[in-house]
């Protein structure tokens, strides 16, 4: 099945954006004119306009612990890993990948300790743009322990950076598979994954890919958008919301007997304060899918978003009033 965007009648648009504000205590609301272009994007509305409470565990970054690390490097090495460390989480990779290239000769190749400072090297040369040298690193670590989730976390993001498609497909396939089955406490909890950054005219964009949809909207894809220089600008994100879903199996029921879904492509605003102490943040909605569409369906519209190419067809603004002064 083929799973295309579409805009659904004025109707239908306005009932929808009245449950969105009902849910977000929206105050503005505008809708865009339907005549466009074929193409353009479409609408939908829900989305957590603030952050969800699994974003920040969104990491694969590898974590060495204490008692392996004093066990196999001496003083000097131990003080060179914790400076290339710092570096790493500094995201200042040029200076942490020297020191992991470094080190890693004089490790016992297979050491719980040589393992890690691979993942660290391997993360700091896909943020260099050197994903020859991170598969060198990655893919005997994979071979050796099919379950490890860093390592098929850190392939995805290097599979998806360099256009390998089904070999990024099959790992986020594989840290699905893992995350349910809880192979580790850390793979249990995470949500989601840095999946890709993707450079467009204007800036940048990163994307997250969720191992589960998580949120009062059901996100499955976040990606933040940034202008050029590296200022995050909005939110968009692929969601399924329930209050969707009673429509959906409405119009396809079929469509719902096979475990189906109706997703949405939506727009958040970076929070903007307001005169009076409070904030006001904007939330656009740009389409519907039945049926839930391929990462890169969704790339393509993002990037399309961000480039300027698409606009909303509703928006929603929600004001937040002033905190009383304690």
């Amino acid at each position: 099945m083929r799973h295309t965007l579409f805009l659904p009648g004025g109707a239908r648009l306005f009932r929808r954006a009245s449950i969105l504000m009902a849910a977000l205590g929206c105050v503005t609301l505008q809708i865009r004119a339907q005549s466009t272009a074929a193409g353009d994007p479409m609408p939908q509305a829900g989305g957590s306009a603030a952050p969800a409470p699994g974003e920040p565990n969104a990491t694969h970054q590898p974590t060495l612990k204490s008692n392996d690390s004093a066990a196999a490097l001496t003083p000097e090495q131990s003080e060179k890993l914790k400076i290339g460390v710092q570096a790493f989480r500094a995201d200042r990779y040029a200076d942490a990948l020297p020191i992991f290239r470094e080190l890693l000769p004089q490790l016992a190749s297979g050491t719980p300790t040589a393992t890690q400072v691979a993942k660290y090297a391997a993360e700091a040369a896909v943020n260099l743009n050197d994903a020859a040298f991170a598969l060198r690193l990655l893919k005997p670590i994979e071979d050796a322990d099919p379950n490890d989730w860093q390592t098929a976390a850190i392939l995805a993001h290097v599979y998806a950076e360099t256009g390998q498609k089904e070999a990024r497909d099959a790992e986020l396939t594989k840290l699905i598979d893992l995350h349910r089955r809880a192979v580790s406490p850390q793979i249990a909890r995470l949500q989601q994954i840095l999946l890709e950054r993707i450079p467009v005219s204007n800036g940048s964009i990163r994307v997250w890919y969720s191992l589960e949809p998580w949120g009062n909207f059901k996100t499955y894809i976040y990606c933040r958008i940034y202008d050029q220089s590296g200022r995050q600008i909005s939110r968009v994100t692929l969601e399924s919301s329930d209050f969707d879903q009673p429509l959906f199996e409405k119009e396809h029921p079929d469509l719902a007997a096979r475990g189906e879904r109706r997703f949405s492509l939506d727009g958040y605003s970076e929070p903007v304060q307001s005169p009076d102490g409070g904030t006001k943040q904007t939330h656009s909605t740009y389409g519907f899918f039945d049926g839930q569409p391929s990462y890169d369906t969704v790339r393509e519209r993002v990037v399309a978003i961000a480039e300027g190419q698409v606009k909303a067809y509703i928006h929603a603004t929600h004001q937040t009033p002033a905190q009383p002064a304690q």
